[in-house]
């Protein structure tokens, strides 16, 4: 491929790739490439890597043989790179989503990430929701159902959801779990426990500040429905902030939780490991052939951690990313109760005195510890306070259940947990402000694994 007569800027990368997407030709995105590009590709189907401008074209156009529509197109773009979502369907009409992510230097396309996700165009000839639909006899004892219609959801798991009108007014949200038929059930031993958890009485155990908004759960033969009340409108809108205090009536909620169930092995939780194994890149092995975005992300991520973060805590953490077993054996020893383990800004809402929390599928046995860090990576951004009084709060509302040893290897479980996204954030993405919140974070993070890791080895 002949060098292209002048450098190209970013909004040009971007063209290039999305003239190449309509027409199925790749020659000027070929061209766009430094000598010594490298494109990371994990697809459906396994993992790529193409080095050479040449063979990152040759990569992408087997990929995308043939003309094709763009339904969404979403570059953003930045001065050395670009970060996009794509949905294409060819002319056969078979949908393809991917997020991409590039890096330009001296006018070249230097380094090119793309990953496979799960396609919102359903194909051709197909009904919503696969053409499930709820059977309302399963929730007549709810009251009279008035109209019920599908919910295009926006998690990871891939349920199908419905929206519930009951004659009299109440508003409710249907979902279906099958086990074992998407990716987070597979390796996290989930027999349906959001639902198990509803019929075996422990979400009715949660204490008063905790509102789970399950009302159902019904066999639907190898399936279950669990039936909630519609809280949309009570959860946290995008971008609220919450202030120091509110969080603390978050801390309390939880703390109720931890307390009535600790010492207490609670049926149907995820185990331990396999809540940090979720993580894993022998995960994005197991899952190759699936279209499930984060699965495929996991290696590229992970070798951004092991370039971000320095190599005495980068080696640690990656070897019990491998085998978590011996962090788990620690906290284990320091006492355990049921874990939401998924407490973030997307599930939860403060409604009064009450916390809203939503989704029990990743519920686990462990410490406390492991739902305050990840709490706080995902939603340590939108609260007013640092991380430092955020851990202040944390300990106070443990009060005489605070542990100085629990915390310090919950720190190393934050970075098992979501090491991942910091390393991809603060190497990989092109975004100069979402590098420099990354660097911050691990500026927090990792000092005091070292500090935690001088006192406790995995060995």
């Amino acid at each position: 491929m002949s060098a292209p007569a002048s450098a190209i800027t970013p909004m040009d990368a971007a063209e290039h790739l999305r003239a190449a997407l309509l027409s199925g030709d790749f020659t000027a995105l070929g061209d766009a490439y430094a000598d010594d590009a490298l494109l990371d590709a994990s697809l459906s189907g396994g993992h790529f890597r193409a080095a050479g401008a040449d063979r990152a074209a040759e990569l992408l156009a087997s990929r995308f043989p043939g003309p094709g529509r763009l339904v969404e197109w979403s570059p953003q773009l930045y001065p050395g790179g670009i970060a996009l979502w794509f949905e294409r369907v060819s002319d056969g009409g078979a949908a393809v989503r991917q997020r991409h992510y590039l890096h330009l230097r001296n006018g070249r396309i230097e380094r090119h990430w793309a990953y496979t996700a799960t396609p919102r165009t359903p194909a051709p000839g197909a009904r919503a929701n696969g053409g499930v639909l709820l059977d309302t006899r399963l929730v007549a004892r709810l009251g009279d159902v008035a109209a019920h219609e599908p919910v295009v959801s926006t998690g990871w798991s891939g349920n199908v959801l419905e929206r519930v009108a009951l004659a009299d007014g109440r508003r409710l949200i249907a979902k279906r779990i099958v086990p074992g038929t998407n990716w987070i059930d597979r390796h996290t031993n989930d027999e349906g426990r959001e639902a198990l958890l509803f019929r075996s009485g422990a979400l009715g155990r949660m204490p008063r500040t905790i509102d789970h908004a399950v009302v159902a759960a019904e066999r639907d033969g190898d399936a279950w429905w669990v039936v909630m009340r519609d809280v949309s409108g009570s959860l946290l809108p995008d971008g609220k902030r919450l202030t120091r205090e509110e969080h603390r009536r978050v801390l309390a909620a939880a703390n109720g939780m931890w307390n009535e169930f600790w010492g207490e092995q609670v049926p149907h939780l995820c185990p331990l490991d396999k809540c940090f194994q979720l993580f894993s890149p022998a995960i994005g092995e197991a899952e190759r052939d699936g279209l499930d975005l984060l699965p495929k992300q996991y290696e590229a991520f992970w070798e951004a951690f092991a370039e971000a973060v320095d190599s005495d805590v980068a080696e640690a953490v990656l070897a019990l990313v491998d085998d978590p077993e011996p962090l788990v054996a620690a906290l284990d020893a320091c006492g355990t109760t049921l874990i939401h383990a998924d407490i973030r800004d997307e599930q939860i809402g403060l409604d009064g005195d009450r916390l809203i929390l939503l989704d029990w599928g990743r519920a686990s046995q462990g410490h406390p510890v492991v739902d305050f860090f990840w709490s706080i990576c995902h939603n340590g951004w939108r609260i007013d306070a640092t991380h430092d009084e955020l851990v202040e709060d944390f300990r106070r509302t443990r009060g005489a259940w605070d542990d100085p040893q629990a915390l310090e290897l919950g720190v190393i479980a934050g970075l098992v947990m979501y090491g991942w996204v910091f390393g991809h954030s603060a190497a990989y993405h092109p975004d100069p402000a979402e590098r420099d919140w990354a660097r911050d974070e691990l500026a927090w993070w990792v000092p005091r694994a070292r500090r935690a890791l001088a006192t406790w080895s995995p060995a």
